[in-house]
């Protein structure tokens, strides 16, 4: 047998749930590890650095090519934003600043859980700092390049995305 005790993916776990960025990067820096194994619960590193607020593991996580931030656990079906949303409820600093992270690195805030609830239907309406990246990195998963008005094209014709609510304001 290889691995006598924890795997180094239960090691990844542990090193999460301790906040100990240091060595959860130089355990990742071996390779041994899949960054998106889940314990029983289906809570991935990323869930449980969430939940323990180590923004450095989270950190160390969502650097790592081959993570998969938008994962959901089996139990309520939640991603990493989801329950970063939630820990703002504890410590809205801290909450505030993994949410920050997590759009940063590219999480989904359309992603509904078991319950149907996206990270926005889940935060408290006080945080409006958090409900606004939220809401904007919302925007910006829902606009495809077809959304986009394109200089070369649009500027010749004088009808971007955009002119229609112009003229239309110049008629009212």
């Amino acid at each position: 047998m290889e691995h006598q005790g924890a795997s180094p993916n239960e090691i990844m776990l542990a090193l999460c749930r301790g906040d100990q960025e240091d060595e959860l990067e130089v355990l990742l820096g071996k390779g041994e590890c899949d960054v998106s194994f889940t314990d029983g619960a289906g809570n991935s590193a990323a869930h449980i650095a969430v939940k323990v607020g180590s923004i450095g593991c989270l950190e160390v996580l969502v650097n790592h090519d081959e993570v998969d931030i938008d994962i959901c656990n089996t139990i309520q079906g939640e991603t990493p934003l989801h329950l970063a949303v939630q820990y703002a409820n504890n410590d809205h600093e801290m909450g505030a600043a993994m949410v920050d992270l997590l759009l940063a690195a590219g999480a989904d805030p359309t992603i509904v859980d078991r319950n149907k609830m996206t990270p926005i239907m889940i935060c408290n309406p006080k945080f409006k700092d958090i409900l606004e990246m939220l809401e904007g990195a919302r925007v910006a998963a829902t606009v495809d390049d077809s959304d986009i008005a394109h200089d070369d094209e649009d500027d010749e014709e004088g009808e971007g995305s955009g002119s229609g609510s112009e003229d239309e304001e110049e008629q009212k």
